[in-house]
C-alpha cells in the first residue's frame, strides 16, 4: 500500500537551512516541526523564522536583530549545490567581505565541469575560487569562495 503523508519543517527565510534536531528534520504536525526549532535556538519575527547563525541578541535590550539578507545569487547557489548535493552537509560561513560555502560529498567525487561553470557564470564578478579538500576518508568537501 502507499501512504500519501504531509510532513512539515522550519526552514530559515535567511539562509535556508531546514532545523535538523540530529535526528529529523521533518515532523508530521507544524507545532512539532516549530518546537524543535524554538528548542534548537531559532526564532520567528513578524512571521519569518531564523535560525542561530542568522540573527543576535541584544543582551541589554533583549531585541533581536536579524542579519541582513544574502544576496539573490547566493541564494540560487545555495539551491543549486543543495539539489546537487541532495542535502548533504552544506555550511555557508560569513565573512567580513566574501561567503564560504562548504559542501561535503560522500557518493559523488567532485562536481562535474558543467556544474563548475554553471556555478562560475552564476556568480560571475563575485566569483573567487572553487576548491577540493579531501579528508582521511576520501570524501571530497568542496569550497566556493564568493565576494559579498
Amino acid at each position: 500500500m502507499i501512504l500519501n503523508e504531509i510532513f512539515y519543517a522550519v526552514k530559515c527565510d535567511r539562509c535556508g537551512d531546514i532545523c535538523n534536531d540530529g535526528e529529523h528534520s521533518f515532523w508530521n504536525d507544524e507545532s512539532g516541526a516549530i518546537e524543535t526549532a524554538y528548542e534548537s535556538g531559532w526564532t520567528e519575527l513578524k512571521g519569518n523564522h531564523y535560525c542561530h547563525n542568522c540573527y543576535e541578541v541584544n543582551e541589554e535590550t533583549d531585541e533581536i536583530k536579524i542579519y541582513e539578507d544574502y544576496p539573490e545569487y547566493l541564494k540560487i547557489l545555495i539551491d543549486f549545490i543543495d539539489k546537487v548535493a541532495k542535502g548533504i552537509n552544506r555550511n555557508v560561513l560569513e565573512y567580513e567581505g566574501s561567503f564560504l560555502i562548504k559542501t561535503r560529498f560522500y557518493k559523488k567525487a567532485k562536481l562535474s565541469d558543467f556544474e563548475e561553470e554553471y556555478i562560475k557564470k552564476l556568480i560571475g564578478s563575485n566569483f573567487i575560487s572553487l576548491e577540493y579538500e579531501t579528508d582521511k576518508y576520501y570524501a571530497y568537501t568542496c569550497l566556493i569562495n564568493i565576494k559579498k
